[in-house]
């Protein structure tokens, strides 16, 4: 009699066990008075000191590249710390994770998301053009330039499906793109906008826009707002520089957004602060695409995006305190504990020397190009941390700038004056009201 009611306690137990399991997830709705907090934390391009050296080969392929690919760990370190300091309601990656797609960088990015994922936060990623099927995914070895192991699609979801995947409540079939639901009311359209990984440019094909049409007829049924996150841009970001940022067929895609009543869409890549805005002029409707700038990129920042039902949106960048950190945690690295200077240097000596051999061409004496270049380098500065036009004002009385008003047609004064002709003067805040 004891072993029959033994068995039968344990067959009870088990059926417990196994309708708490299916017990669907308890969605929390953002009542009228409420708001939530997102972080936005872009282009990452984390890369693991286990595919690193000290070697000149590294030191070398640094100096190539825009973003500080030596101290991506610790930029992340210090988010996660500001996860575990303000617990943001969700947390959103949109894209480029990793450094080149490979496997070791994603498995341990996915580490640390466990961790912030550990605090309470909700975390969403999608991925970019760097993370998948990456035919460059690197590691330094012996002073060698080695290739590792990459991941195709299959793999990123699986290693990535305790942060949206999972969770999905719909999945475009052409691509990784899904639809989340942290809250009743306010859901997250994850678009993988890759057109060919790891190709740069991007697209949206036409059964992923008609899959996005599906989830906004979702969404109105429940009275949800949808907020967007792709990797890609959705509006140009630079007269100049646009092609493989923003995605091919951005006309229809916008047309889409309006109208659905897609009003933010955060975005990364082109690695810059920067924020544009498009309106319909059919029906006034306004889509903002709010472009993050890359975490290893100076100015270093992440996006805040508060969201109330009553309020709308409000927008902020927050900028990394690398040298608060390094002091609090005793590092000893002297690049970290003097971040500032050494961050500038890095970013004229990178960023800015594309710049430095055009104006090395013209037709100017060495005192001239000189001027022209500190002038550069300090607009470029502002530029990539977020502000335009009459934020920029004491450089435009500047020497430099005065001779570069007066060149002929070229590709220093066009990067130039582009500048100063911006939709933005401040592109580290935004408030949208309700619509």
């Amino acid at each position: 009699m004891k072993k029959t009611s033994a068995v039968i306690g344990i067959l009870v137990l088990i059926f417990f066990l196994a309708t708490a399991c299916l017990k669907p997830r308890e969605v929390p709705m953002i009542s009228i008075d409420e708001s939530i907090n997102m972080y936005i934390v872009a282009d990452p391009h984390y890369m693991s000191e286990k595919l690193t050296d000290d070697s000149k080969t590294f030191i070398n392929y640094l100096d190539t590249v825009d973003r500080m690919m030596k101290y991506t760990g610790v930029f992340l370190d210090i988010v996660e710390d500001e996860i575990k300091k303000n617990q943001p309601d969700i947390v959103v990656f949109p894209g480029d994770l990793t450094n080149n797609g490979s496997r070791v960088n994603h498995l341990e990015f996915e580490k640390r998301l466990e961790r912030m994922k550990s605090t309470g936060t909700k975390i969403y990623v999608v991925p970019g053009n760097h993370d998948i099927n990456n035919e460059k995914a690197l590691y330094f070895k012996d002073d060698q330039l080695q290739l590792t192991e990459s991941i195709n699609e299959d793999e990123f979801v699986k290693i990535y499906k305790d942060y949206g995947y999972g969770e999905a409540i719909s999945r475009d079939e052409n691509t990784l793109s899904y639809l989340a639901k942290p809250y009743k009311n306010l859901w997250l359209l994850m678009l993988d906008t890759t057109k060919d990984y790891p190709e740069p440019g991007g697209y949206i094909n036409r059964d992923t826009l008609n899959w996005i049409v599906s989830c906004s007829e979702m969404a109105k049924e429940e009275d949800a707002e949808i907020i967007v996150v792709m990797h890609h841009n959705l509006l140009d970001h630079s007269d100049i520089i646009w092609e493989d940022y923003t995605v091919d067929n951005n006309t229809s895609v916008l047309n889409t957004f309006h109208e659905i009543g897609i009003q933010v869409v955060l975005s990364g890549h082109i690695h810059i602060q920067d924020i544009k805005s498009h309106t319909s002029v059919e029906t006034g409707h306004t889509v903002y695409d709010i472009a993050t700038s890359s975490l290893p990129v100076y100015n270093h920042q992440y996006g805040q995006l508060t969201y109330s039902p009553s309020k709308g949106y409000d927008y902020q960048t927050i900028k990394l305190n690398v040298e608060k950190y390094a002091l609090e945690n005793n590092l000893k690295d002297e690049n970290l504990l003097s971040f500032n200077k050494y961050s500038e240097e890095f970013f004229i000596n990178n960023l800015c020397r594309k710049h430095k051999e055009s104006i090395r061409l013209l037709e100017l004496s060495d005192e001239e190009k000189q001027e022209v270049f500190n002038t550069v380098v300090e607009m470029n500065k502002k530029y990539f941390s977020g502000y335009r036009n009459e934020a920029l004002k004491e450089y435009i009385e500047s020497e430099g700038f005065q001779i570069v008003e007066g060149l002929g047609e070229c590709f220093i004064q066009e990067y130039i004056m582009g500048m100063i002709k911006d939709q933005n003067a401040d592109n580290n805040k935004l408030h949208i009201p309700i619509k």
